[in-house]
C-alpha cells in the first residue's frame, strides 16, 4: 500500500488535461491499490472477531464505526478511480462525500480514540462509558446523515459549493442540515464528557498521581 500510494497521487488530477497514457496509468494503479486495502479491512475484521475484544467498549465501537465508514469511502474511491466517471463527478457533491468518508472521519476517530484511551492516564479521571456510547451514536448518525445523501446529489449532477438547488431535493438537503447539526452537537458533547469526568471526581484506579502506583502503557484500562 505504501509503494502504490506513491504512484496514485494524480488520480486527483484527471480533469487537468493529462494525456491518455498517463491517465490510464494512474487510473489503473488506483484500482489496484483497492486490493491490498480490502485485505487490510478483512484483517481488521478478523482481529475484532477473533481477539479478546469487549464489544461494548467505546474504543471498539469507534473502531467498528471507522471500518464501516472507511469501506464506504473506499468503494466510492473505486468509482472515482475511473477517469471517465471522475470527469463527470469531479466537481459534484459525490467527491465531497468521498473525501469526508475517507479522510475527515478517519482523523476525527483517531482523535476521539486517543482521548478515550489516554484521558484516564493524563487527567487521573475515568470517562463515563454510557455517555461515550451516546456520543458515538450521535456522531455516527450525524456524520452519515450529513454526508451519505451527498453521494446521490453528485450522481444527479448537483455541483458542489452551490447553495441553490431544485425544490425536489429539499427533503434530502434538510437531512444533510440536521446531520451537520448532530455532528456539531456530538463534538460539543464529547468536550462536556471530558469536563464531567473531572467534576464528578471519578478517580481512575491506576492514577499515576497516587503514591506507589505503577503504570504499564500496555495494560491501561479503558475505563
Amino acid at each position: 500500500i505504501v509503494v502504490l500510494g506513491c504512484v496514485v497521487w494524480a488520480h486527483h488530477m484527471f480533469t487537468v488535461g493529462m494525456d491518455i497514457n498517463t491517465t490510464v496509468f494512474f487510473s489503473s494503479t488506483t484500482v489496484i491499490i483497492g486490493v491490498p486495502t480490502g485485505i487490510k479491512v478483512f484483517s481488521w475484521t478478523y482481529m475484532l472477531l477473533n481477539g479478546n475484544v469487549i464489544y461494548k467498549s467505546p474504543v471498539v465501537l469507534w473502531i467498528v464505526g471507522f471500518i464501516v465508514l472507511f469501506v464506504i469511502g473506499g468503494v466510492t474511491g473505486i468509482v472515482l478511480s475511473s477517469s471517465a466517471l471522475d470527469s463527470l463527478l469531479h466537481d459534484t457533491w459525490f467527491v465531497v462525500a468521498h473525501f469526508h468518508y475517507v479522510f475527515s472521519m478517519g482523523s476525527y476517530v483517531s482523535v476521539i480514540i486517543f482521548f478515550v484511551w489516554w484521558w484516564p492516564a493524563i487527567s487521573g479521571f475515568n470517562l463515563n462509558d454510557s455517555l461515550l456510547r451516546i456520543h458515538w451514536l450521535f456522531s455516527m448518525v450525524g456524520f452519515n446523515a450529513c454526508f451519505f445523501p451527498m453521494h446521490y446529489f453528485g450522481l444527479v449532477g448537483l455541483p458542489r459549493r452551490v447553495c441553490i438547488y431544485d425544490s425536489s431535493y429539499y427533503w434530502l438537503s434538510s437531512i444533510v442540515s440536521v446531520g451537520s447539526l448532530l455532528s456539531i452537537i456530538s463534538g460539543i458533547t464529547f468536550f462536556l464528557i471530558l469536563i464531567e469526568s473531572i467534576l464528578s471526581n471519578r478517580v481512575w484506579v491506576g492514577n499515576w498521581i497516587m503514591p506507589n502506583s505503577q503504570i504499564s502503557e500496555m495494560n491501561l484500562p479503558l475505563t
